[in-house]
């Protein structure tokens, strides 16, 4: 006897929600839609909640979930788990990663997109596209060799990750939708975008805290769904300086010291170079915010021997050295191990992969907005910063790097020194309640303002 699958889904927490849902279930154009949603919109739900719907109404069919990487299949096999009742109605087989109805010979398969030429074949008749600003963009040429016959629907979901093929379709598909309207047809494709705040289940509070945490330009691309630009990082640079001595070259080594860095206690950055690249010392006055950088040390040309006993005899002109953080790719193994027959350093080795490097770069591009950092005033520190590029993969991963011809490694030296600053500067705060300042002379004519300016946002617009 045949055990036909009624599904019975969750409602949708909003409108664009529900158009997701309801995308796979429908016949006729349009044919693929793009969605880009904030982080924890509930994209990945509810486009499942649509294939849980749609598959079990057209029998002898095959339909499929893609994702970047194996793990992230994962997470759509849990909904789907979920939103599909089990043996007898459904036969799930986790080694293969397919879920069948027997009865109607329904078959989901779940796929990662690595390998995009596998995706190639058989007929499919509909395919979700998850976190498509990461796959690769031959997946959408592979999809397109399985849903030709069958006029099957695609629906490719994803946060922003800069403006690599996935904004590209989003953009070609808002073009379609317009030209459609003007023409009076149905779109061969539509385009759906939501910011996460458009999830009423998400609380406010954690958006307001991800607008205090993250850097503009990320919280713009993760929580807003923006496509953001490649281009310059630190666009929120001060050139008001701090210091306005002039730096003193003795020869081909560059310096700066505070005059009065015998009294003071410092953390360092320390990026190594051969030949070529700059050797770059930086200080920093790290006992409270904002940070001072109090000196730094430039070079080029020196052995690695003869850069450690520079650094060496710089360090000696201040109080003392909590630590220094410094390059440990590449020439940096080399220098890690001479450091230890400098007396008394305390040191640390970074090695920079593209994650580790985006790690520092966000958090200093944080303390920037914040003015949480006061420079010296160095023609070359504010150029390097100035020339220093954000580049989207095809992947959608962020590089970092200086603009070609330019130098970074000022800018890699003082993400290190600001990085020991965070770590090392003294945690400890008084908490105050806000309720304990509502009524208090200082605020009580201005609580808005105050609000508005702590929490970063336009309280008559919101965030």
């Amino acid at each position: 006897m045949a055990r036909p699958i009624e599904s019975k889904i969750f409602a949708p927490h909003s409108d664009i929600q529900e158009q997701m849902m309801m995308f796979l279930a429908g016949k006729g154009p349009p044919y693929i839609q793009w969605v880009a949603c904030g982080t924890k919109f509930g994209k990945t739900l509810g486009a499942c909640g649509g294939m849980a719907h749609a598959a079990p109404k057209i029998s002898h069919s095959t339909w499929r979930i893609v994702a970047p990487i194996y793990r992230q299949t994962k997470i759509s096999w849990k909904y789907m788990s979920q939103l599909w009742p089990g043996d007898p109605y459904t036969a799930k087989n986790k080694s293969e990663m397919t879920m069948r109805i027997p009865d109607q010979d329904v078959e989901l398969q779940f796929w990662h997109g690595q390998n995009p030429e596998d995706l190639e074949g058989e007929g499919i008749t509909g395919q979700i596209n998850d976190e498509c600003a990461k796959l690769k963009a031959q997946i959408m040429a592979s999809t397109r060799t399985t849903t030709t016959m069958t006029q099957g629907r695609v629906q490719n979901i994803s946060t922003p990750r800069g403006r690599n093929w996935f904004y590209k379709g989003c953009m070609r598909a808002k073009e379609e939708m317009e030209r459609a309207a003007s023409e009076g047809r149905l779109p061969r494709e539509t385009f759906l975008w939501a910011p996460t705040k458009a999830n009423p289940h998400v609380p406010r509070e954690s958006i307001i805290e991800a607008k205090r945490l993250l850097p503009d330009r990320l919280f713009r691309q993760y929580y807003e769904a923006e496509f953001v630009e490649d281009g310059m990082v630190f666009s929120t640079l001060t050139r008001d300086p701090m210091w306005k001595e002039k730096f003193r070259a003795d020869g081909p080594i560059e310096y700066w010291i505070h005059p009065n860095s015998k009294n003071i206690q410092i953390v360092a950055g320390m990026d190594w170079a051969k030949k070529r690249d700059f050797s770059v010392l930086t200080c920093w006055d790290y006992a409270e915010k904002p940070f001072r950088m109090v000196g730094f040390l430039r070079f080029q040309g020196h052995k690695y021997t003869d850069q450690v006993v520079e650094v060496a005899r710089f360090l000696q002109k201040f109080k003392h050295v909590e630590v220094m953080y410094h390059d440990k790719t590449g020439v940096g193994e080399a220098v890690d191990d001479l450091l230890g027959s400098v007396p008394n350093l305390v040191y640390k080795g970074f090695i920079f992969t593209n994650a580790s490097k985006a790690y520092l770069v966000n958090d200093t591009i944080k303390l920037i907005e914040k003015r949480d950092v006061l420079w010296p005033w160095w023609d070359k520190l504010h150029e390097e910063f100035e020339n220093f590029e954000v580049e989207t993969t095809d992947l959608g991963n962020m590089t970092y790097a200086a603009s070609e011809g330019s130098h970074d490694d000022i800018v890699a030296s003082c993400c290190l020194g600001l990085r020991a600053c965070e770590e090392y500067t003294d945690k400890s705060s008084s908490i105050v309640f806000l309720e304990e300042l509502v009524g208090t002379d200082e605020y009580k004519d201005h609580w808005d303002e105050y609000l508005e300016e702590m929490l970063g946002i336009d309280l008559k617009e919101g965030f």
